[in-house]
């Protein structure tokens, strides 16, 4: 399987890989680990940046939804924040569908392999920050704010970030995970393989944490008005994060390709297997 992927190329297939000649690692920080490292800052930035937004204006503006302040500060935020997610979701969805398009046929190395794992744990990390920041400090101070405040909308203070910007932003960052390993680890991914059950669990995580926030704000308006962590209509909040460990079950299946890689470069180069020769040893 991994012999199929060993055909050399003359340049590289994306950014990060072998050029001008320089053979970089496919694991060095600055190769495979780019996508980590951009992309937590990015959501990390935005996370800091609507808690600064909330710190400043949710008891200046955010107590009143029929104030002009509301309308400024927060269904501004509101409208500013979907229209971010669209663009940006339009934007990496186009880009990892028109460029793997372009790769679904052209051979690749071993090494451009590992580099696009390490891209997709990248991408799958990221997620993983985005859900946690959902699933941690928000719903914290969402239950503090509304333990405290009578909400009269379901565009609150805290809600506008958590249930509209990180919500989200974790479905768009889980399928878009399942898109480049769809066209980038073909041996893992492509379509002929089927839709990978690990995959499904974590996009189902995300779009059910989604689905979600209509059936809490329908419970709080028509069933108990308190933020009670423990009624019934919060419960789904536990199944998602049952699903969201779908993302280990990628690690798993992708460090299992790993190995798959490492023997097959072995076995092109005459070596003896690395367990055979640690067992000799």
């Amino acid at each position: 399987m991994a012999g199929s992927s060993a055909r050399k190329i003359d340049a590289p297939i994306e950014k990060g890989g072998a050029a001008h000649g320089t053979e970089r690692n496919p694991t060095d920080w600055m190769v495979g680990w780019n996508s980590l490292f951009w992309g937590s800052a990015l959501v990390m930035g935005a996370n800091v940046f609507l808690w600064f937004w909330d710190y400043k204006y949710a008891f200046v503006a955010g107590l009143n939804s029929a104030s002009p302040e509301f309308t400024l500060y927060y269904r501004t935020l509101f409208w500013g924040e979907l229209i971010v997610l669209g663009v940006f979701t339009g934007i990496w969805y186009g880009w990892l569908v028109r460029t793997g398009r372009q790769l679904a046929n052209q051979p690749f190395t071993r090494a451009e392999e590992v580099r696009r794992i390490a891209v997709l744990w990248s991408i799958i990390g990221v997620t993983s920050l985005s859900i946690y920041i959902e699933a941690s400090f928000w719903p914290n101070w969402d239950g503090a704010w509304h333990q405290t405040l009578v909400r009269d909308t379901a565009l609150t203070p805290t809600h506008i970030p958590m249930f509209y910007f990180f919500f989200p932003l974790s479905v768009v960052l889980a399928l878009g995970a399942y898109l480049y390993g769809m066209y980038r680890i073909p041996a893992l991914y492509s379509r002929d393989k089927g839709f990978p059950w690990s995959f499904f669990l974590l996009i189902s995580a995300a779009v059910l944490e989604c689905m979600e926030v209509a059936f809490n704000e329908w419970g709080h308006s028509l069933w108990v008005s308190e933020e009670f962590f423990s009624v019934p209509f919060h419960w789904p909040f536990v199944a998602y994060g049952w699903l969201a460990a779908g993302m280990f079950a990628v690690w798993g299946e992708t460090i299992l390709r790993l190995f798959e890689i490492e023997k097959a470069e072995e076995e092109a180069s005459g070596q003896p297997p690395a367990r055979a020769q640690a067992i000799a040893d």
